[in-house]
Parts: C-alpha cells; sequence; structure tokens
C-alpha cells in the first residue's frame, strides 16, 4: 500500500497518490453469464432495476457510515448506465449533483502515458529511450527509461510524499503557486529510492518529467493542446486545466482537516500536484469516459492498448500478484484503476474490461467524517460495488502497514 500519512496523524491535502487503502485485491474473473436483459451479480442474475437500486444502498450506505458530506457517483454495465447520482450536499442548501465539476488529480496521468504510446506508434520515441536523450541535465536520465517514468520504477523520490518540511509549507500556504522547477529540484535534492528499475516508488516526479520528455518531442504546441487533440477530443471528453486555484462552475466543494480545523479547501492551489499542464477538473460524466476510453486505450493501437495495462515493475502488496503500477494506471487483478485523493477530494476511476463495468466516483469529508484524513472512503465504495458486480472477485483487506 503507498498511502502517504502526515506525521499530525492526517493527510496533506489532497495528495495525487494512487493508493490502494481498503482497495479492491481481485482474485479471478466473472466467468457466468445472464440471458439477454439481466446482469450476473453476486445475488445471480437480476434485471437492471434491481442492480440500480442495490448500487444505491451500497453508495447510501457508505456515505452514511463515513458520515461523508457528498458523494457522486456513477456506474455502467455493458454500456447502460445504470447510476448516475449526487449524495449529500456540496455546501449547506446545495445538493451535489453530477454535473459539478471537481480536481480530478491522477486520473490525468494515463491520459499523459496514452499520449506517450501514440507517440510511439509514431516511431517518434521509444519506451525503452533514456531520458537524457531529451533531457540531458536531468540527474540519472541516462540510466532511467521512458517506461521507468510510466510506472514508477525510475527511482526519484517525490517532493511531497514521506517529506514532513515540504507538506508544512504547503499547509502553511494552500494558496501558494508553486512552479514546475520548484517542485523538481525539491525532489531531486532528496536522492533516490533505488537504481532504477530495480524497486517500485510512486512519485510525481515521474510524471512532471514524463510531460517535459513530451514537449520535447513534439516541438509544437502545448502539452494541454496535444492532450485534448489526440486523446481526450476524439473520446469526447471535456477537461478543463489549469495550474491556478479556479474550478469552473458548478463546483462540488471539499473539506480538509489537515490543518488542525474542518475548512473548505476548494480554492487551495493546485500547483502542487503533479505540475503545470496537468492539473485538470471535470465533473462525473468525463471521469467516467476517462474510464470507457482511456483506460480502455480507444485511441491505441492494438499492442499499445494491451501493454498500457502490462505488468513491468514488482506487485504492488506482498504474496498477492496480479496488484500492480502499469503505465500510469493501477491495476488490480483485471481492474484498471486511479484513486486520486487531492486538497480535500477523494475520488476513483475504474474499469473491468472483460464485464464492461466502469465506476466513477468522487466523495468530501464532512464536519464529522469517521475515518481518518488519509483515508480514501470511495476506495471502500468501490470495493463494494465490486463485490456485488463481480461475485467471483472478491475484494481482500488490505495488507498491514
Amino acid at each position: 500500500m503507498f498511502q502517504h500519512k502526515h506525521r499530525r496523524g492526517a493527510s496533506i491535502p489532497g495528495l495525487i497518490v494512487a493508493c490502494l487503502a481498503v482497495a479492491i485485491g481481485f482474485t479471478g474473473t466473472a466467468s457466468a453469464s445472464c440471458g439477454a436483459g439481466k446482469i450476473q451479480t453476486a445475488a445471480g442474475c437480476q434485471k437492471p432495476a434491481a442492480v440500480k437500486r442495490q448500487l444505491l444502498a451500497i453508495v447510501k450506505e457508505t456515505k452514511s457510515d463515513a458520515r461523508l458530506q457528498a458523494v457522486v457517483a456513477r456506474v455502467d454495465v455493458g454500456g447502460k448506465t445504470l447510476l448516475r447520482r449526487g449524495f449529500g450536499q456540496s455546501e449547506t442548501g446545495v445538493p451535489a449533483r453530477p454535473r459539478m465539476n471537481f480536481r480530478i488529480g491522477s486520473m490525468t496521468i494515463p491520459v499523459l502515458t496514452t499520449l506517450v504510446y501514440q507517440l510511439r506508434e509514431e516511431g517518434r520515441l521509444r519506451l525503452s529511450d533514456p531520458v537524457s536523450r531529451w533531457l540531458p541535465e536531468l540527474p540519472g536520465g541516462s540510466r532511467v527509461t521512458v517506461r521507468n517514468l510510466m510506472n514508477n520504477t525510475s527511482g526519484y523520490l517525490d517532493w511531497i510524499q514521506g517529506s514532513p518540511e515540504f507538506e508544512d509549507r504547503v499547509l502553511a500556504d494552500p494558496f501558494r503557486l508553486w512552479t514546475d522547477q520548484e517542485l523538481l529540484s525539491t525532489a531531486l535534492k532528496r536522492g533516490a529510492a533505488c537504481d532504477p528499475g530495480t524497486c517500485f516508488s510512486y512519485a510525481h516526479t515521474n510524471f512532471l518529467i514524463l510531460a517535459r520528455v513530451v514537449r520535447q518531442v513534439l516541438r509544437r504546441g502545448t502539452l494541454v493542446a496535444q492532450l485534448r487533440k489526440r486523446v481526450l477530443r476524439p473520446l469526447g471528453i471535456d477537461l478543463h486545466f489549469s495550474r491556478l486555484a479556479p474550478i469552473p462552475a458548478p463546483a462540488l466543494a471539499a473539506y480538509t482537516t489537515d490543518r488542525g480545523l474542518y475548512e473548505q479547501s476548494t480554492g487551495w492551489s493546485p500547483s502542487w500536484g503533479l505540475g503545470n499542464g496537468m492539473l485538470a477538473t471535470a465533473d462525473i460524466d468525463d471521469v467516467a469516459r476517462i474510464s470507457t476510453g482511456v483506460l480502455a486505450g480507444r485511441t491505441l493501437g492494438k499492442w499499445a492498448r494491451r501493454d498500457i495495462a502490462r505488468q513491468y515493475g514488482p506487485d504492488l502488496v506482498k504474496g498477492k500478484p496480479g496488484t500492480y503500477f502499469a503505465q500510469g494506471l493501477i491495476v488490480v487483478n483485471g481492474w484498471r484503476r486511479q484513486n486520486p485523493f487531492f486538497n480535500g477530494y477523494m475520488g476513483n476511476v475504474a474499469l473491468f474490461p472483460s464485464r464492461g463495468i466502469t465506476v466513477a466516483l468522487v466523495g468530501t469529508r464532512g464536519p464529522n467524517t469517521t475515518t481518518p484524513g488519509g483515508v480514501n472512503v470511495t476506495d471502500q465504495i468501490l470495493g463494494r460495488i465490486a463485490e456485488y458486480l463481480t461475485p467471483a472477485n472478491l475484494p481482500v483487506p488490505p495488507p498491514a502497514g
């Protein structure tokens, strides 16, 4: 499990982590099939209306148990939307709605790695190329490959995870505008987690560097323009990219207790996250399209669609093969997912390709939320949904520690 805990016992405000938390450690694939018009569940073949009722119950019960402020959820099975709804309130008197925008954090990472695969398909780079080919001044760049960056095996450390000093600086001034160079310099000064290719170490540093490599390869236009043109627009996805704090209206409000009191964090600066150009907001429908389009590799050729989810690094959970960080996304025994936790927003985007199941979730803390600040409660919601919809793939407890 690679969830970071702040030294005060809370999580840094919205750490963009690929956290397994309560996670879904699945053990197989769903094999049973149903007749036309019915869906395979843990309770057998059921009509869509019955499945929708159970999905509603799962989200309502988990939200209530954890005392979350709000949850927005969308679940699709086989191309049919079974659940698309907001639960709770964004702010007092303002119901949470599916059309509300929120920060999607690491959900943009597989968008970036998809662009890398497209450049590879065009012969403009190889995943085995050393990073020094484009960034000759980068420390260790001659030993780190493009693929190492994509699956967090470069050995580079993060600027914020495991760095209480930097966390304190972020919390002391949550509205500060951080630059790419400040973030990268902070990370590089920390040394290395291991030699390239010898360990898994989640770090936003990898994706900041990868974005710089892509810019060097493209040599024209902005990174965001290329992401939109090549990946997002063909899939009908409309993300708003900005390193600035404002979120396009209507915005889902976020809250945190990271500074010792319950406060709204919607307007906190996102600039400490993935770096300039990769910080985006979206609504739940565009998150669902990330699942059906980006995680499914729909803009990629046949080889790249397989390779983006292939394992090259170590297992994330000892003794649990099939749980690993692939090229920009987490793979958990057949599920493809990302689950950011960023500036008070906790979220999940997940795809179970063999059944055409997609899940998109966002949640926010309430003043009496029962789970610790570092726990992404939408992991629990996703786990319960998966336990219901994929009965042969039961969740397992997270590893100790």
